[in-house]
């Protein structure tokens, strides 16, 4: 960009006021060959291109201050070269907002008028924090009416932001088991007879579950990003260099090998051929509509969306994100490393991945249910961890274990066999399922104790994945033994209710 589009200019007369002055076309960052890769300066207008859906920023539209207006397209001009097009596309929705407010027009602003009118911006998180970088853009390149005094107290203002990842522990949404059967069911359908884009739906089905690629990604794929390897003493191998969605800092997408199967890589391979035969050598994309153009990222959730509702899986608000979830919590259920789930899902770090391998959910699940019913785990926490089930009615309100977890109020859950006078060194509740002298009560409210248990290890885990120490963190490990050790005891419970009500029968 030309630098002198940042040149501060003292605006002792409307003649004098800062300009403008960057080049007549902006080079953006582009992520497939057949969209425009400039962005016209000159236009009231500007509009650029990003998974087959047109950005704008109408200028005209906007009632801004000359001058502000004038600076403002300087930032779009900055951002549409360094951001992604969809990075600079919100960037943009701060000017916006400043149209919207009681200082679009009074410019240059007073320090009070312009943190007054930021403070309401604390829901906005996006506009809140682009507008903080247009703010330190102008200051260092000395635009007359921004201070670093102002960038500050703007620095001060936090947004009403919940953390992206705060309640991906213990709560994946990936398939359940019988979802995941009736996916293959619909990805192993015969498709003899078929015309070609259904065919080519169930090849966007079939890779959203063995790759999860995002929505932008596959729109991004082209014809020539699938290989086909073919050994004289072996059969074909196919790989499919996919476009990695979000690499800080790259003007084209870097593509990384992505080995597929047999099958797919078969659909594949028929599928180009259609493709070539119907549209000839112009088409390059991959996925295309029915006149051979891209599809755009619409248009391919819509059709995952279709595909999905075909197979059995009602999941209205998630697509891309259902199938990524499911890889990335399969991959960690198989004992992979978060680096290498990184790696797979294409993420910068490996925040994601480790709540993936943190949570595992599922081989909660199925600890809880092979030990809970397993006869042989059952003998072993009967022996070792908890006393005799007893009735409640047979107890003395002094004997009676209470307490507090996750600052609930816990009772009714059973009593305890030391002396009544006598003084547990223990902490109620936390260490009763793990003690031989808690007398479990057949009907208490251990399911209410499950549940605190489980919050309250979210709430360790938010905070440990705060301060990145997930790792080693022994709070965690001591809170999933006493859920394993309640699931257990719940269990037991159920048995001994079942055996009593056999007897009277």
């Amino acid at each position: 960009m030309d630098e002198s589009a940042g040149k501060n200019i003292a605006p002792s007369s409307l003649s004098d006021a800062y300009k403008f002055q960057g080049p007549p076309r902006i080079a953006i960052r582009t992520r497939t060959d057949d969209q425009p890769r400039y962005v016209d300066t000159r236009s009231s207008v500007w509009t650029w291109y990003d998974g087959g859906i047109a950005m704008k920023v109408d200028w005209s539209a906007l009632k801004l201050h000359p001058e502000l207006m004038e600076i403002s397209k300087a930032f779009m001009a900055y951002a549409l070269e360094k951001y992604a097009p969809k990075t600079a596309f919100k960037a943009s929705e701060v000017f916006g907002r400043l149209a919207e407010s009681d200082i679009s027009l009074k410019f240059p602003w007073t320090q009070q008028d312009l943190i007054s009118t930021i403070n309401t911006w604390k829901q906005f998180r996006e506009s809140l924090i682009f507008f903080r970088t247009f703010y330190r853009w102008a200051i260092n390149r000395g635009v007359t009416g921004f201070d670093r005094a102002t960038y500050l107290l703007i620095k001060e203002i936090k947004a009403d932001h919940v953390d992206p990842y705060s309640r991906i522990f213990l709560s994946q949404s990936g398939l359940e088991c019988d979802e995941e059967i009736h996916l293959l069911k619909r990805i192993d359908r015969d498709d003899a007879g078929g015309d070609w884009e259904d065919f080519q739906l169930n090849i966007i089905l079939h890779l959203g579950f063995e790759l999860a690629p995002r929505a932008i990604q596959f729109h991004s794929l082209d014809i020539t990003d699938f290989e086909v390897i073919e050994p004289p003493d072996h059969d074909k191998y196919y790989t499919l260099w996919l476009p990695m969605a979000k690499k800080v800092g790259q003007r084209r997408p870097e593509r990384r090998p992505r080995k597929i199967t047999a099958r797919l890589g078969e659909k594949i391979e028929q599928h180009i051929s259609v493709l070539q035969h119907r549209f000839g050598n112009a088409c390059k994309a991959l996925l295309v509509t029915s006149s051979g153009k891209r599809l755009s990222v619409i248009g391919i959730g819509d059709r995952l969306k279709r595909e999905l509702r075909e197979a059995g899986i009602e999941r209205p608000n998630q697509v891309t994100m259902l199938l990524r979830h499911h890889l990335g919590q399969g991959l960690a259920d198989q004992g992979t490393p978060a680096n290498i789930i990184a790696e797979l899902l294409g993420h910068n770090s490996t925040v994601a991945a480790r709540a993936y391998i943190t949570a595992t959910p599922n081989i909660a699940r199925i600890k809880e249910r092979a030990l809970g019913k397993s006869p042989t785990y059952q003998r072993i926490m009967h022996s070792l961890l908890t006393g005799e089930i007893v009735q409640r009615e047979n107890t003395t309100t002094e004997r009676e274990v209470r307490g507090v977890v996750d600052m609930q109020y816990i009772g009714d859950i059973g009593a305890c066999a030391l002396p009544i006078h006598a003084h547990c060194p223990y902490n109620p509740v936390y260490a009763c399922y793990t003690c031989k002298k808690f007398q479990p009560f057949a009907d208490g409210r251990h399911e209410q104790v499950k549940e605190a248990l489980q919050q309250e290890a979210q709430r360790f885990i938010d905070l440990a994945e705060q301060a990145g120490e997930l790792s080693q963190n022994r709070p965690l490990a001591q809170h999933q033994a006493t859920i394993l050790a309640v699931t257990a005891t719940i269990e037991r419970c159920r048995q001994h209710m079942r055996d009593a009500d056999d007897e009277r029968l």
